[in-house]
């Protein structure tokens, strides 16, 4: 800031004037301020008085006026560039950077935000300048995120946000401004409800390893994340205190186990966002909540909550509210188990989805209702949910390409599993791969090998007998080598041929179902379907050098009458034994 004076105090009160909504008042005191510092060569002061005429013509609505202002005091050879003064450049920019950014150019904005944080590389004192520039660049990217664009740099835009946002939030306590450390804080609140707790976390660590030394990244603690909100509340910022009171309090009590300290966290913001009419941060709380009482085990609690939820919903005429809010209670009851019910919720959720006018979320809510419905052991119920999500789809037109992918394979694969591999989508397509797939193994090619596979899990459409059909259809004078590159490159193995071990010393066995029965039949023992139970699933390495096997064995769907009265299914106890000979391949 310049140092107190007439233009100085002039510019004060013109802030003042468009803060209580006086634009026209502010103008005029900004314009007379802005004449009066040229007259006296005060740079820092003209500029500051120009930025506020700047944001009064923006509050007015003249906001290419403020465009062409600023970016004829920056380009003609007027004071500023008469006395070279740096700071005053750079307060221009970070006006102009702001105006941009109003104006939907958030690269624009990036960009002159960048420019005037370079020129005050060497002014280690102007921090609170530093800080509202740096705070651009981090809106600027926010900007991006929001507007679902690519960014101008390959940094993600979470992480480029957080970034720059540390630095200024490290400037402005260094140089005492809680004003300034409010807005970070309220935009790093908004990345974290963008990004949910989990992604932006991440997007902080990466974020850590750009910024400066001097970086500092909140809502990281219960501690930091108290701090944040009482801040905030004492602004007045109510979005942002009920931003960090859910994002951080109550989802660091969530990780801290407390349960009932989030509960009442979560519940707080959910009632700030309500009287704020904030949709997502309404649906978040909801989540958080949801997640809050399943830890304490309170489901009738979650019910409640969503069902509360829902009736608000309803009365406001909020249609993608409701389909929110039921996903969380059709979550819910998944957490426990409870697939008759979750069914129940996403039957509820198609009857409002036909308010929305979405086919795209109609064709979601058809997939869900599918897979519910599979679980519960409807495959035909859940193959006429799927042909409708697929025949619906096809009415889209520009349909979304992975949507379009997942309800072919849907499709393909519940037509397979009720027995009826010639009518899935895919099965063209599917007995092609099969093909090139037997071709690879044939020719012992890894890199092809592992390409097709990666296309037939993608496909669904075929059945474990047609890759058995493929894999054997052809004599292969080297049946163990084949067996050994089957074993070797099956599912689960690395690009390389290797091992592919995670951080808990797991590795993939590298055999399917139906490659194992295979191997089976290769070595002349034939099982039937209804012995082949076994599905293995992992080899995890012990630290003694041993091995530890994970199989698991699926039940038949139905049985002969000898069968209901044993115990146990005599397939599950053949299984068994298939099981060990899966971890010793």
């Amino acid at each position: 800031m310049s140092t107190s004076s007439s233009w100085s105090l002039l510019a004060v009160s013109a802030r003042e004037c468009l803060a209580s909504g006086a634009p026209e008042e502010a103008l005029r005191r900004a314009q007379d301020a802005a004449v009066q510092a040229r007259s006296a060569g005060d740079g820092l002061g003209v500029a500051e008085a120009l930025c506020v005429v700047a944001s009064a013509h923006i509050a007015s609505g003249r906001a290419a006026e403020a465009e062409q202002l600023l970016s004829r005091e920056l380009s003609s050879p007027s004071l500023l560039a008469r006395t070279g003064d740096r700071a005053a450049e750079a307060t221009l920019l970070w006006a102009f950077a702001g105006l941009k950014l109003a104006m939907g150019d958030f690269k624009e904005a990036l960009r002159l935000a960048s420019e005037g944080q370079a020129l005050l590389q060497k002014r280690p004192a102007d921090r609170k300048l530093q800080a509202q520039l740096l705070l651009a660049k981090a809106n600027a990217h926010l900007a991006g995120r929001l507007a679902g664009s690519q960014g101008p740099t390959p940094v993600p835009f979470a992480v480029a946000t957080l970034s720059a946002a540390g630095e200024a939030l490290a400037l402005c306590r260094q140089a005492g401004d809680k004003a300034g450390e409010g807005e970070v804080l309220h935009l790093v609140c908004l990345v974290y409800l963008l990004e949910g707790r989990q992604g932006a976390q991440l997007a902080a660590k990466k974020a850590m390893a750009l910024a400066s030394s001097d970086a500092e990244q909140p809502l990281g603690s219960l501690q930091a994340s108290n701090e944040a909100a009482a801040l905030l509340r004492q602004l007045g910022n109510k979005e942002g205190e009920a931003t960090a009171m859910l994002c951080g309090v109550a989802e660091a009590r969530i990780e801290l186990g407390e349960a009932d300290e989030a509960i009442g966290a979560a519940r707080r913001a959910q009632e700030m966002f309500r009287h704020l009419g904030h949709r997502r941060g309404r649906q978040t709380a909801l989540n958080v909540l949801a997640r809050a009482q399943l830890m304490a085990g309170n489901t009738p609690a979650i019910l409640d909550a969503v069902e509360e939820e829902l009736q608000h919903l309803r009365t406001e005429g909020d249609v993608p509210g409701q389909l929110a809010g039921l996903r969380t209670l059709c979550d819910s009851y998944i957490a426990v188990q409870q697939y008759g019910e979750a069914l129940s919720a996403a039957r509820r959720s198609l009857a409002v989805v036909k308010e929305s006018g979405s086919k795209v979320t109609e064709v979601r809510q058809l997939l869900l209702a599918s897979e519910l419905e599979d679980l519960l052991g409807r495959q035909e119920a859940a193959l006429r949910s799927a042909q409708r999500a697929l025949t619906l789809a096809s009415t889209i037109n520009a349909s979304p390409g992975e949507l379009a992918v997942e309800v072919r394979r849907t499709v393909s694969r519940l037509q397979t599993k009720c027995g009826r591999p010639e009518l899935a989508p895919n099965r063209r397509d599917a007995m092609g791969a099969l093909l090139d797939l037997a071709q690879a193994a044939r020719q012992r090619d890894p890199a092809r090998f592992h390409e097709v596979t990666a296309r037939l899990e993608a496909l669904s459409g075929y059945t474990d007998q047609d890759v058995k059909a493929a894999l054997t259809g052809e004599d292969d004078p080297d049946r163990e080598g084949l067996m050994r590159f089957l074993k070797e490159h099956g599912p689960g193995k690395s690009q390389a041929g290797g091992v592919k071990s995670t951080s808990q010393s797991m590795v993939l066995t590298g055999i399917s179902n139906a490659l194992l029965y295979l191997s089976f039949r290769v070595n002349g023992l034939a099982y039937g379907p209804r012995f082949r139970r076994c599905h293995p699933m992992r080899v995890e390495a012990s630290e003694d050098g041993g091995y530890h096997s994970a199989s698991y064995l699926r039940l038949l769907s139905s049985q002969d009458e000898w069968e209901m009265n044993m115990m146990t299914q005599p397939t599950l106890l053949d299984g068994m034994q298939h099981a060990l000979s899966a971890a010793m391949m």
